[in-house]
Order: structure tokens, then sequence, then C-alpha cells
């Protein structure tokens, strides 16, 4: 039920044209936002590059758009969001939801811009490890975006997804993904569906690790398949390490993800550990859907939204 009211909050324009209006004296943006604009999260990308070998996955903040303008305004950002990394020598790494660049409005547009993402991310392709990845949002579009991945990878787009260790049908999704070339992001979900998940924090960390196990299966390895961890539980990540190590995954060949301003104290010590470490960076100014939407991931967060909001907005004291 929280996550449901969250979710109903994110969606909703008269809260979220209230909170904006609350953007320029709140800390959230500044300490969970990568940037304003598609310059300044280049260059908070290439500071955790530079300073601590942290990679990025930029992520243009507006999401359940519906008008055409806003949404070719979402594609060009996410475009010059592939240009500007690849020009500072950085992944061209974006991260989109299919709700933001057209799937509100037709599936046709929702895949033709994606395409022109991915094209965007192709052609700015380096030596750095160059994906559109699909982020994956409620259940009524789960079938479209998982059919956006497939028809992305058929037509040579370097195109990965995220799946919801908490949807039961999950590993029937993974048997298919991890025979391809591609990239998964594996997360815990935010998105609550009674009749479509595993109840209880218990069944989805087992839900997680039986997922990631499929992921790190030899056949995974064998036809290239990347998996990525996104998880911000070191028990979790723990469990991962032994497993990747137990049946022989390099430490290179896989990644953890976060949240960019989400423990970086434990992004820099799976980095010390040799981990590759990729944050989720989203920059712009509509950050209210993104802010909501980590409350319902976890109610403690709602604390942390709050004391955001204060004039001082100091969290950690």
């Amino acid at each position: 039920m929280f996550q449901r009211t969250a979710i109903a909050l994110a969606r909703n324009p008269v809260a979220g044209r209230a909170m904006r209006a609350l953007a320029a004296r709140s800390s959230l943006a500044g300490r969970f936002v990568g940037g304003a604009d598609v310059e300044a999260a280049v260059r908070t990308a290439a500071r955790l590059r530079e300073a601590h070998g942290i990679r990025a996955s930029l992520f243009y903040l507006g999401e359940y758009v519906a008008d055409p303008q806003a949404i070719e305004h979402n594609v060009a950002q996410a475009i010059g969001a592939c240009e500007a990394l690849a020009a500072a020598g950085l992944d061209a790494h974006v991260s989109v939801d299919p709700t933001a660049i057209g799937y509100m409005h037709s599936d046709a547009l929702g895949q033709d811009n994606a395409g022109r993402i991915g094209m965007a991310a192709r052609r700015a392709a380096g030596a750095g490890r160059d994906w559109l990845v699909l982020d994956m949002e409620d259940a009524g579009i789960l079938d479209r975006t998982c059919a956006l991945h497939r028809d992305l990878l058929a037509a040579g787009v370097p195109a990965g997804l995220t799946l919801q260790a908490r949807r039961r049908r999950t590993p029937e999704d993974l048997a298919w993904a991890i025979r391809q070339r591609t990239a998964l992001r594996l997360v815990k979900g935010a998105f609550p569906e009674r009749a479509l998940d595993h109840a209880g924090r218990a069944r989805v960390d087992q839900a997680y690790l039986d997922a990631a196990s499929i992921m790190l299966s030899r056949e995974a390895r064998e036809s290239g398949f990347y998996p990525v961890f996104g998880t911000h539980d070191d028990r979790l990540a723990g469990a991962i390490m032994a497993l990747a190590r137990e049946r022989g995954w390099d430490p290179d060949a896989f990644e953890f993800e976060m949240l960019y301003g989400v423990r970086p104290d434990w992004q820099l010590a799976l980095r010390a550990l040799g981990y590759n470490v990729r944050v989720y960076l989203p920059f712009g100014g509509d950050w209210w859907p993104y802010a909501i939407r980590r409350v319902g991931e976890n109610p403690r967060n709602a604390w942390l939204l709050a004391r955001s909001l204060t004039p001082d907005g100091r969290y950690f004291g």
C-alpha cells in the first residue's frame, strides 16, 4: 500500500507542481541528482570516474509523459547525454524509462525513439561499456518493455534491460536474456503487484539471489551476457561475490550498480575490492517523481525526503 501511494503521487501532476516549487530550496537535488543539465551531469560522471573509478549511467528526469513535445525533449536529452559522455571519454551509457520516450503516446513512437537513442550510443561507442538500458516500470508496461528490448537487439542496437526480482516471472525472462550478448540490470523492484510478485522481504531477497545465480551461470558467461546487480544491500552483494568466485567469473565481467548519492562508502569499498561499480545518475529539474519513487522503495527514505526539504537540508548532521 505504501509503494502504491508513492507511485500514485509520482504520477500526480498537482503534487508534482507543488513539490517542484520547493526545488529551489531543497538539498535533495544536490545530493541525489547529478546536475541540472547534461553538462553538469557529465562533469559529475567524470569526477567519479577520475577520482574513484566509478562509472555512471545518465538518466534524464522525466517519466509518464504523453505530450509529443515533452517526449521529444526527453529523447533529445538522452541523445545529448550519449554524445557528451563520449566526448568526455566516458561510457556512452544512458538509462531511459519507456514512458518518458513515447510509450504513453504510442508503442510505435516509443520504439522509434528508443532506436534513435540506442543508435546514438552505438555511434558514440568507444572502448567503454556503451549501452542504452531500459528501466523497468510498472507491470502494465512489462511485456512491452521486454519486447522493445528484443526488437532493439535484433536491430543491432546496444540495448540492456532491467528486471525486477520481486516478479515471479523473472526467471523465465532471464532464461532468454542470458543467451544474448546484452547487459541486464537486476533490481528488487519498486512497483509491487500482489498477484504477480513474491511476498515479503525474505522471499524477495531469495528471489534476487536465485535470479543472480541464473545470471552467473556458465551459459551466460559463454554467450557474452553482462550481469549488472542493482542493489545497496551488502548482504546480497556478498553472496553474489562469493557465487561469482565459485563459478569462475572475473570481477571485471560484471558490475554492481547503485543510486547516485546512496551508500557512497559501500561503493568505494566495492571498488577497493576490485569490483566494477556504476551509479545511476539522474539529471534535470523534474526530480519529484524520482524522489517519491525512492520513498516508495523504502519507507525509511521518507525521513530523508522530509529533511531534504527543510531550509538547511542537512541529513547526516
